[in-house]
């Protein structure tokens, strides 16, 4: 007489309709630290993407300040714009950061908590929420709110440097400008008229304060969630 068990069929193994409590904790418990792990790993990546703004700048501003050529200044719109283009990278790694920061946060609030003091979840369908953001992952926070909270974070103090020197350069550097109209012929890089760059630097920097202070306004005085809050999962997907 055989007493082994009858294995299970494939389908009953993927049956987890009725998976018991002592399961859902086991599962949740790997949940979470597959969650904050990811969470921690773009949280590093951000950081890794401002040094690489920090010392491009460090570096660039030593070598134009480094020697008596009043020609070096060129290099500073040139980092600008490499800037510009770490700032984009980082605002889509705080976007990724933020998806895993939300589920991750989404399991403290309503599954570690009431674990710890005997109270109810915050919400009472956040499994659901939390299995519907697992099924249809997407961006809870749209792209202008990451590049302003990173502008507003790091990115101002390497731009605000970048433009200081920048016009140190044009009125005192390596002699004093005797007037305007020197500042704006030393201004110029190769072919493109001096007037033509301040135009484009005014410009841009018009643009990164108008980012910053909407970004500022939807933060403090919008109502928008920070970064990271679980109720962002609720919001409709960002592109």
């Amino acid at each position: 007489m055989n007493d082994r068990p009858t294995p299970l069929t494939i389908d009953e193994r993927l049956d987890l309709t009725h998976v018991t409590r002592t399961e859902f904790i086991n599962a949740m418990v790997h949940l979470y630290r597959g969650e904050l792990a990811e969470a921690s790993a773009w949280r590093s990546r951000i950081d890794a993407t401002s040094n690489w703004a920090i010392v491009l700048s460090v570096t660039s501003l030593s070598f134009v300040f480094g020697g008596s050529n009043s020609e070096r200044h060129v290099l500073i719109p040139i980092v600008v714009l490499f800037c510009t283009f770490l700032l984009m990278m980082e605002a889509r790694r705080y976007r990724f950061y933020d998806i895993w920061r939300s589920r991750a946060r989404t399991i403290e609030i309503n599954f570690y908590r009431p674990m710890v003091d005997g109270t109810a979840p915050a919400r009472s369908d956040w499994a659901s929420r939390l299995a519907h953001d697992l099924e249809w992952p997407h961006f809870h926070m749209p792209w202008w709110e990451a590049a302003g909270r990173r502008l507003r974070r790091n990115y101002q103090w390497i731009y605000g440097v970048l433009l200081a020197s920048w016009l140190v350069v044009l009125t005192s550097y390596p002699t004093a400008s005797a007037n305007w109209r020197e500042v704006a012929q030393r201004a110029s890089v190769g072919p493109i008229p001096g007037p033509v760059v301040i135009s484009c630097m005014a410009i841009f920097y018009a643009a990164l304060f108008a980012l910053g202070a909407y970004s500022f306004w939807a933060s403090r005085y919008s109502g928008r969630l920070p970064a990271g809050h679980p109720d962002r999962m609720d919001d409709a997907p960002h592109a």
